[in-house]
This record gives C-alpha cells, sequence and structure tokens, in this order.
C-alpha cells in the first residue's frame, strides 16, 4: 500500500538526510555545570537546565553500527559542543575528553530522521567560537 505525505498549499514536506542524536547529560556533567551557577540562580533551576537533552543532528547512515562507529570518531565535536553551550571558553572545559570520560558524562539517544514541514528552507549558522582545527 502507497501512502501519500501530507502536503498543503504552503509547503512540501521533506525527509531530512540526518539522524537525530540527544546527548543526555549524566551526574559528572551536571556536577561540572554547577560551576556556571549565576548570582540568584537557585541549585534546582541550574540542576533542572542540566538535565535538558542537547541535541545535534549527524550524518542519517544505513546501519545502527555505522552510526555508533560514526559517533565514537566524532565524539569530540559533540563533546566539545555540549561543553560550548555551557562555557564558551575552553579554558574551562575538562582535560580529559576522551570516548571514555563521553561515555560518563553522557547517554547518546538516537531518534530518527526527521520529517522537515516548515516552509522555509533549511539552513545553518556557525555559533560563534574561537578557530580550532577539527580534524
Amino acid at each position: 500500500m502507497i501512502v501519500s505525505v501530507p502536503q498543503d498549499d504552503q509547503r512540501e514536506i521533506w525527509y531530512a538526510n540526518r539522524l537525530l542524536v540527544l546527548l543526555h547529560p549524566k551526574e559528572p556533567f551536571r556536577l561540572w555545570a554547577q560551576q556556571f551557577r549565576e548570582p540568584g540562580e537557585g541549585a534546582e533551576e541550574l540542576h533542572a537546565a542540566a538535565e535538558h537533552p542537547v541535541p545535534f543532528m549527524v550524518p542519517l547512515l544505513d546501519e545502527p553500527d555505522t552510526t555508533w562507529d560514526w559517533i565514537r570518531e566524532n565524539h569530540f565535536l559533540l563533546f566539545d559542543t555540549a561543553l560550548w553551550s555551557w562555557a564558551p571558553d575552553s579554558a574551562r572545559w575538562p582535560e580529559d575528553r576522551s570516548w571514555e570520560v563521553f561515555e560518563d558524562w553522557f547517554e547518546v539517544e538516537f531518534l530518527g530522521a526527521p520529517w522537515d514541514i516548515v516552509a522555509e528552507p533549511l539552513h545553518s549558522t556557525p555559533p560563534p567560537r574561537e578557530e580550532r582545527d577539527w580534524d
């Protein structure tokens, strides 16, 4: 049975060639994030903020094992971006950002490929950051 994708006059719905991945902070990340508590901000507020997962779009690959390989090979980019979202100054980041530490700090959740139902074209804008060699 073939089912058509819902459409309307204002937009076409597209299947994005990305996989949505969430990094769920674990206790080591939450402990590290406590140093960024704003004056007057309660510990509960900070803890709640540090509970929010960090979303990423990564390549949509054929096999789960291949996706895990990609995550392992690029964990530093995911790790650094999650840290940057709390502290743009990399001097405040933990020195050891190995795969083992990444696994201690985050639980990885794969959500699947998203449907893009917004009429405007998708575009990306890099956040302001210091020059860095990501290779």
